[in-house]
């Protein structure tokens, strides 16, 4: 009984402390089931039926609050956890406020953070400026948009500095740097560590909004590209009440990767040598000398219908390597024969992929709503090995996703 007494008396004395200090506990709760059918040149269809956690909105509880410290100064933070709901493990790598670990103060000469947040392209955080198509980072593992169409290379970061103007006519101007995207900054040059930087403006006037990002990744002394990369990043949309338009496009050059399109080349994760012959990813790796090059683009929209909401996109990418790449190829395809690699030289690598997606959400209240989707993705990837015509050629992988779920936030 006394211990009872104790223990609430002790949750009562927090609960006072975060009023007084203005925090806001908060999550969201996503599961569903998920089907997917992948379909490679010269091998058997695979198919997969599941219990998928996150694959509308990535599960997560967090902290947020801010306190007033008068003469338009204001302090706050977000504390936010990432988690696999069908099996409770952390996510983000595990840690613990893996999706943001954020202190930042306010006032009229804007805002100023710092910690752990989203790139200002990576399509996550509290500063993020990539919102220009319907189904953003979320709605399943093909249908996602980042994930298979655009620069595959932005994401949360570590020793994160972000600034932000106050509103001019509409106009906001953001300003972002890393001085270690993920791990703690190294000592000495620089250039051990993988730094970030970024500026973007964010329009917004009634129904229109359009923002454009420009940044690049400092690759550190270990990375496989040579030169840093740089991207380009332009979206717009316009709110008709009956239907919202959404438009991106992003170009990138020297990057590690241009959506999951490339990472068939760059790390053998579908097919690897896509030609005659075809390896799977235990036995291939590649990297490109200066990294790939291209573009993504897509359409999409979202309207009011028998009280939920439809979406719809479609879209593409064209990237290519700059320079060549570098294949690593057990050619036995053997496993006691895995340590027995050879290199060979890619002349030109190139990727192109396309979609189509459409999803439906319902909402049965304010925090709770269902929802369902379906997707075809079809991918080319063409390599041309020198001196090597049995294995150079081209290979498609057509991937069609089905999804569906309920999403709860509290």
């Amino acid at each position: 009984m006394k211990k009872t007494f104790v223990a609430a008396a002790v949750l009562g004395a927090l609960a006072g402390s975060a009023f007084a200090a203005d925090v806001t506990p908060y999550g969201v709760v996503d599961l569903g089931l998920n089907y997917q059918n992948t379909k490679a040149d010269g091998e058997s269809a695979v198919n997969s039926f599941k219990e998928q956690a996150g694959q509308n909105s990535g599960s997560r509880w967090g902290l947020k609050g801010a306190e007033d410290l008068g003469n338009g100064y204001k302090v706050g933070f977000v504390l936010e956890n990432g988690f696999t709901a069908d099996d409770g493990k952390l996510g983000n790598g595990g840690r613990m406020f893996g999706r943001e670990a954020n202190l930042y103060v306010t006032s009229d000469f804007g805002t100023l953070s710092f910690g752990r947040v989203g790139a200002l392209t990576s399509g996550a955080g509290s500063y993020n400026l990539t919102t220009y198509t319907p189904f953003s980072t979320g709605w399943g593992e093909l249908t996602a948009q980042k994930k298979n169409f655009w620069i595959g290379d932005r994401d949360r970061m570590d020793n994160t500095v972000t600034y932000v103007t106050p509103s001019f006519a509409g106009v906001k101007v953001y300003a972002q740097y890393s001085f270690n995207r993920d791990g703690q900054e190294d000592a000495g040059n620089e250039r051990q560590n993988d730094r970030y930087a970024a500026i973007g403006a964010k329009y917004e006037n009634g129904p229109f909004s359009a923002a454009l990002v420009v940044d690049s990744v400092f690759y550190n002394y270990d990375a496989t590209s040579d030169k840093d990369s740089l991207g380009v990043t332009l979206g717009a949309s316009y709110d008709f009440e009956v239907v919202k338009l959404f438009a991106q496009a992003q170009y990138g050059q020297h990057e590690k990767r241009m959506g999951l399109a490339t990472a068939d080349v760059n790390e053998g994760t579908v097919t690897s040598v896509a030609g005659v012959k075809s390896y799977s990813k235990d036995y291939v790796a590649a990297s490109a000398d200066e990294g790939w090059k291209g573009y993504g683009i897509s359409l999409g929209a979202t309207a009011p219908v028998l009280g939920g909401t439809v979406y719809a996109q479609v879209s593409y990418l064209d990237a290519k390597t700059e320079n060549g790449a570098a294949v690593k190829v057990n050619a036995t395809g053997d496993v006691a024969a895995a340590t027995a690699l050879t290199t060979v030289e890619v002349e030109k690598a190139k990727a192109k992929n396309w979609g189509i997606a459409v999803g439906y959400s319902y909402p049965f209240s304010k925090r709770t709503y269902a929802y369902t989707f379906a997707s075809y993705n079809e991918l080319k990837t063409t390599v041309d090995i020198k001196n090597d015509t049995e294995n150079s050629g081209s290979a498609k992988t057509k991937n069609t996703e089905f999804g569906f779920g309920l999403v709860h936030k509290f």
